[in-house]
């Protein structure tokens, strides 16, 4: 008889909680909350500088009303208060044998701007966790406990990271460290350039070498608060151009040294040494220590340029180009390659200012450097000076015949190299197609004018003053270099065969 009623009693529970079993919809209770959620800050102000520091933790106790034997299984969700959990974070699923949850404040500002919460804008939250009963017989509606708090969040400033160490040219010191480029806010950093064999670490100010982010004993990123000594930094055993991305949310660190394709580059147009002759085109060399990158060291005047990729009489070839058309040699560093074939595509660089450079192309990021090494002084009395006469290749023909500055000799030394035929020249300073210019002659000569290349004195001489030449004799016609140093006022001959 006891039994019967145990079974009784058994079967009228499950009616009023209600059967796995049944169709029959049944209005249940909620149980009574046990877990009495707990929040540690009922108004939590967010800091960046804290930002991977818990800002805020939920902690909750065990349901006491669960059924004997069954399994319980808490979610956790957090959202604006009011919404009905409408723009919740994704209900999260707590570790067995877990009853607290923490956010950092890097995630909990994540959070607010999520939900368009202005940085400075206090608002409140509501955070839920949910006890759902599991492996019964019977249906038992969830548990939950509620708690509210209020947040204020931050305007996210850049983070800066520094790259520093012996594989670093020049980067020993924390104040000389190189800046990375911030990819993802607080997460990702990158770097490149050029590594020399040596170590490196990555440093959060240029003031001195800790905090630091350095190396962990399985290869992983670590962060160092302080300096101790007994920090590992991260070595280079190869040198050349390294790509550094660099992940303190992961730990991680990868140190790519990429490769190019490119074999062979030249350089042509009025401001390389071939002028506009493809089949004389300059070719780069390739850098010994940066594998993807090409130089060219030496003179370039001024004028346009641009770089074939193959040599080629017809040049229907492949180039690198700058993005837009004229841009100097100080403007914007980005190049582009463009086929062969395509039409209504020459853009060229623009040298705006004669010197000795080191030309620098990096095919691996698409770049173009040019580094002035030395420019023509500004105290000379001019800067350009011209060949002019039919002794010379180009005869009367103005602008054809150009001087180039010396800067491996005297201050103020231009010099000319080519064939003199017999014949007589003289050396403008200006050519604009009128005959109103002002020359270098010679400072005496003949009574026809004319003077022999003995005469080694010069002058500068004014549009309508004397028209003194130089005159080459048959005899004396051949391959020459022609100094003319205008601060000394002296020309020097000098023939080469």
């Amino acid at each position: 008889m006891k039994n019967k009623i145990f079974f009784l009693l058994a079967m009228l529970s499950c009616l009023i909680v209600g059967c796995k079993d049944e169709d029959i919809r049944y209005s249940i209770e909620r149980p009574d909350d046990t877990m009495h959620l707990q929040v540690s800050n009922e108004y939590v102000e967010l800091n960046q500088k804290f930002g991977k520091e818990e800002a805020v933790t939920f902690s909750w106790n065990e349901v006491t009303n669960a059924p004997l034997d069954s399994k319980v299984t808490y979610y956790f969700k957090l959202d604006i208060a009011d919404n009905d959990f409408g723009t919740s974070i994704d209900k999260m699923r707590i570790p067995a044998g877990e009853h607290s949850v923490s956010f950092t404040h890097k995630k909990m500002n994540a959070l607010l701007t999520k939900w368009k919460i202005e940085p400075g804008e206090r608002v409140t939250l509501e955070a839920e966790i949910i006890a759902e009963i599991e492996e019964t017989d019977c249906y038992v509606k969830p548990e939950l406990s509620t708690v509210r708090f209020d947040a204020v969040g931050y305007e996210i400033q850049p983070y800066d990271i520094y790259v520093m160490g012996t594989a670093l040219e020049g980067a020993t010191d924390p104040v000389n460290a190189l800046k990375m480029t911030e990819e993802i806010s607080e997460e990702v950093y990158t770097w490149y350039g050029v590594m020399k064999e040596g170590d490196y670490k990555f440093i959060l100010n240029t003031t001195g070498q800790s905090p630091s982010y350095t190396q962990g004993a399985d290869g992983s990123v670590v962060f160092n608060e302080h300096e101790t000594g007994n920090e590992t930094p991260f070595t280079i055993n190869k040198a050349g151009f390294y790509v550094l991305k660099l992940n303190i949310e992961a730990g991680t660190l990868n140190a790519d040294y990429p490769t190019t394709d490119y074999n062979d580059v030249w350089m042509v147009g009025e401001a390389t040494p071939a002028g506009w002759n493809i089949m004389s085109s300059t070719k780069l060399t390739k850098d010994p220590v940066n594998q993807v990158a090409f130089y060219y060291e030496g003179l370039l005047k001024t004028g346009d340029m641009k770089f074939p990729l193959e040599l080629k009489e017809d040049w229907n070839v492949a180039w690198l180009m700058p993005i837009e058309n004229g841009t100097h040699e100080f403007g914007d560093n980005r190049m582009e390659r463009i086929e062969a074939g395509i039409q209504g595509h020459d853009y060229k660089w623009n040298i705006t200012k004669e010197g000795n450079y080191r030309v620098t192309l990096n095919m691996y990021t698409m770049t173009i450097d040019f580094k002035l090494l030395q420019s023509i002084p500004d105290d000379l009395p001019c800067k350009e000076i011209w060949m002019l006469g039919d002794a010379t290749p180009a005869g009367w023909e103005q602008g054809k015949e150009a001087f180039v500055y010396d800067f491996n000799v005297d201050k103020g030394t231009f010099y000319w190299e080519g064939e003199l035929k017999a014949g007589s020249f003289k050396c403008p300073i200006n050519v604009d197609g009128s005959w109103a210019i002002t020359c270098y002659m010679p400072k005496q000569a003949g009574e026809d004018g004319k003077a022999s290349l003995n005469m080694t004195d010069v002058q500068l001489v004014q549009p309508n003053g004397n028209d003194y030449q130089w005159k080459v004799e048959e005899s004396e016609a051949g391959q020459y270099r022609v100094e003319l140093n205008v601060l000394t006022n002296k020309i020097k001959f000098e023939k080469k065969n």
